[in-house]
């Protein structure tokens, strides 16, 4: 007689434009948080990271952050055509859409205390400041590092994710979820 033994196992997969894909076990059921008595604050409107905002044009990103340090463009098969702003301490993601040669911001990564996302929160910010910004929500334990997750799925899915070192933000990521 077979017997099934179920466990609590998945692998994430997230694939990033200019970096290696992440893979993470997960030995828990492991929820982002969208409950609003939860997470505070989180709108798509306020996703954004150092006055860059997800949905923005290029001209407007180099018109807050000026001549990028970088420009790498690719392509994507699940998104087409993409390009990456690097800037020292903060990288702008954007994909090209259904107009050609119209570049918007679909992530963003920061890793500099120079950029706050919308509600001020900054790398080197405590854990705390980030739940007190954005409320409660589980997080994810890789190590000595720590990953605190906010979703949001109207009008589109996207996110906000803050890791942390030693109870410390260590890099901020905003993205919209892209299929």
């Amino acid at each position: 007689m077979l017997r099934a033994i179920p466990f609590a196992i998945a692998t994430i997969i997230i694939p990033l434009t200019s970096y290696s894909p992440i893979n993470a076990t997960i030995t828990a059921d492991y929820q982002l948080s969208q409950n609003p008595n939860q997470s505070r604050g989180i709108t798509t409107e306020s996703l954004g990271i150092g006055g860059i905002k997800l949905s923005m044009s290029e001209a407007q990103v180099r018109k807050i952050l000026g001549k990028p340090v970088k420009v790498e463009n690719g392509f994507m098969p699940a998104i087409g055509k993409v390009r990456t702003l690097k800037y020292a301490g903060i990288i702008v993601d954007l994909d090209e859409g259904v107009q050609l040669g119209n570049f918007t911001v679909y992530q963003i990564k920061a890793n500099s205390s120079k950029y706050s996302t919308i509600h001020g929160v900054k790398v080197g910010d405590r854990q705390s400041k980030v739940l007190r910004t954005y409320g409660k929500v589980e997080t994810y334990q890789e190590g000595n590092v720590t990953n605190l997750g906010y979703q949001i799925e109207d009008p589109s899915p996207a996110g906000l994710n803050f890791t942390l070192k030693n109870g410390k933000v260590m890099e901020i990521f905003c993205f919209y979820v892209i299929n």
